[in-house]
């Protein structure tokens, strides 16, 4: 609880954070690149804007990006795991509860590396449409995680000091891009105590 004491504002990722996507996205980058020869090490790629995960795939077996229509690639991705999430889209349970108790305690906002057109999918099959302002996507920046540009554009926009919010991501390059924004975060695969406490608050 002491944590939250003198937060205002708390960012979420969202991908592994708010919902199990991990699972999807994995099997959306092996569905898209498996016919290169592209093996697909996801734990690497997690947290990265879908563009630098392929261009990052491609350079872990020795091939330039330069080689391939990345643009058709990400489409093909995007696409992909759209229709998985429309299938198959959860709410991580260990957040839901949390959440739900906390967005009429503090404002809500999310920082995540999904494109805008999949994370409103996600967050309209979860019901969590208008929770989060600001929304910052990986449209809206220039370089995503590990950069720290969308956490210091949501502060920005929120009016809010960097002591005053509160970051929870799952991802090492979440964690990184926290640090480089100078905001405290929360490692939500070590979060379900604190969920647990927090929903009988």
């Amino acid at each position: 609880m002491r944590r939250l004491d003198g937060k205002r504002l708390l960012i979420f990722d969202f991908d592994g954070t708010l919902a199990e996507t991990s699972p999807l996205h994995a099997r959306a980058f092996v569905e898209t690149l498996a016919p290169l020869s592209v093996p697909v090490d996801y734990p690497t790629l997690a947290g990265l804007k879908t563009r630098d995960a392929i261009e990052k795939a491609f350079r872990a077996v020795g091939r330039a990006p330069q080689e391939i229509d990345v643009g058709a690639l990400v489409e093909e991705k995007q696409r992909r795991v759209r229709r998985l999430i429309e299938q198959e889209l959860q709410p991580s349970p260990r957040i839901d509860a949390f959440l739900r108790w906390a967005q009429t305690r503090f404002r809500l906002a999310m920082v995540t590396s999904g494109s805008r057109g999949t994370i409103n999918l996600a967050l309209r099959m979860l019901r969590y449409e208008n929770w989060f302002d600001p929304l910052i996507c990986a449209d809206d920046v220039e370089r995503a995680k590990p950069a720290p540009e969308g956490f210091l554009k949501a502060l920005e926009l929120a009016q809010c000091d960097a002591a005053a919010a509160l970051i929870f991501e799952d991802s090492e390059s979440g964690f990184a891009a926290a640090r480089a924004a100078g905001v405290e975060f929360i490692d939500v695969g070590k979060f379900d105590w604190l969920a647990t406490r927090l929903a009988r608050a």
